[in-house]
């Protein structure tokens, strides 16, 4: 399967607001995969919906990005909410 109709069908799971799949394309962006560029703000912008909508591992990686100040400004408050919230839904 190709970049171009992987990143199709991942999009169409995103747009159905399925916070695995926002998980999925912020790694993606994250780490350049699929023939993406890397676009931290972009891997953000689609981690902190999936964890709106209850992702314990998007937590986990937004209280990383704010512990080390990547691609937002560094909030080692805001990065312990992220990871308690992250333990409360089962990531530990």
């Amino acid at each position: 399967e190709d970049n171009e109709s992987s990143l199709a069908m991942v999009q169409k799971r995103v747009d159905a607001k399925d916070p695995v799949a926002m998980l999925f394309l912020g790694d993606k962006y994250y780490f350049e995969n699929l023939g993406l560029e890397k676009d931290v703000q972009r891997a953000i912008e689609l981690w902190t919906e999936a964890a709106k909508l209850g992702l314990s591992y998007a937590h986990h990686k937004l209280g990383n990005c704010y512990f080390d100040g990547e691609g937002v400004a560094e909030d080692h408050a805001k990065a312990v909410q992220h990871w308690k919230k992250a333990a409360m839904l089962g990531n530990i």
